[in-house]
């Protein structure tokens, strides 16, 4: 059952966009402005299967629903997990939430009434972290959520690979001896580091069963030493990570956002000193946090769904 939307501010006579980002836990649903303020929000529990359309088309209607007449929603855009073919809106393969071409765009636009535009969620939040640092020329710009992503940039320019799937960061092996993977490989970095991997590795060791989210893992991680060797393994993973990735292509420095980065400086300080204790002959470079957070998902959304919509001279990327 969806949270109420939260109204957060006036809606204005600006055009709107209709943004959901579809995780591994939850679907966010918000209403966004152009200039990437959240007007109202809610989010519901990921279900798989063709459910999960059901579950964002009544979240959209219930966040359409609470608008003043006066609002203008221009468009939706759905930042979505696994292999997406953004030209046709449809979901090709994505694990978590099972489903193989599947139509995303065309069965939300007709409930919605709206156009939808479909994105991977890695480009779609990864791009908004990137513009709201100030689009640094070389960076690493990482999303730590349910699963583990990267996009990096190049003098500028994402480096998204011959298929456009570059940056799967979640699926680099880090422990060949680790715990199995959803892609079928073990020991890789989201097992250890993703927010899944976390609260079932936590509750493989006997933890408390009360914690179900990584904010609630990092807190007891003060007192409990079961999740402090939890939140130490993950940190050992992403840090073993972002040093293969620094040792292939030398990024200028890493940002970091996605919901596991709003445990803030407790991710960063140790992050920090475990890449300069693993580094080797590899530079480290300066490591933040995004300002964006859980939200960057939802903003690249939103932005993908306005520039659909404008015309080419004022388009902007997610």
């Amino acid at each position: 059952m969806s949270e109420s939307p939260r109204p957060r501010e006036p809606v204005a006579e600006r055009a709107l966009a209709l943004a959901f980002d579809v995780g591994g836990t939850s679907v966010r649903g918000a209403v966004v402005g152009a200039d990437d303020v959240v007007v109202a929000e809610s989010r519901v529990a990921t279900r798989t299967g063709p459910a999960v359309l059901d579950d964002i088309a009544q979240l959209g209607e219930d966040l359409l629903a609470g608008l003043g007449r006066e609002a203008q929603v221009a468009g939706v855009g759905v930042a979505f997990p696994g292999l997406v073919d953004t030209r046709s809106g449809i979901s090709r393969r994505a694990v978590n939430l099972g489903l193989v071409d599947t139509p995303v765009a065309a069965p939300l636009a007709e409930r919605l009434g709206l156009p939808v535009s479909v994105v991977h969620d890695t480009v779609a939040a990864a791009g908004a972290i990137w513009a709201d640092a100030g689009s640094p020329a070389s960076a690493l710009v990482a999303v730590l959520g349910t699963g583990v992503a990267a996009v990096t940039y190049v003098e500028g320019r994402a480096i998204v690979g011959a298929s456009g799937q570059a940056g799967e960061l979640g699926h680099l092996v880090v422990d060949p001896a680790g715990p199995p993977c959803t892609c079928g490989l073990r020991g890789c970095v989201e097992t250890r580091a993703g927010a899944r991997g976390m609260l079932e590795r936590y509750a493989s060791l006997g933890g408390d069963p009360t914690i179900t989210g990584v904010a609630e893992l990092v807190e007891q991680a003060a007192y409990d030493r079961l999740a402090a060797q939890v939140w130490s393994e993950a940190i050992t993973a992403l840090a073993d990570g972002f040093l293969a990735v620094g040792a292939l292509l030398a990024p200028g420095e890493i940002i970091l956002g996605g919901g596991v980065a709003e445990a803030g400086e407790d991710l960063l300080d140790p992050l920090r000193a475990r890449m300069r204790e693993r580094a080797g002959v590899t530079a480290v470079p300066p490591v933040r946090l995004s300002a964006l957070g859980g939200r960057a998902g939802l903003v690249g959304a939103a932005r993908l769904a306005l520039a659909a919509v404008r015309p080419a001279s004022t388009r902007m990327g997610p």
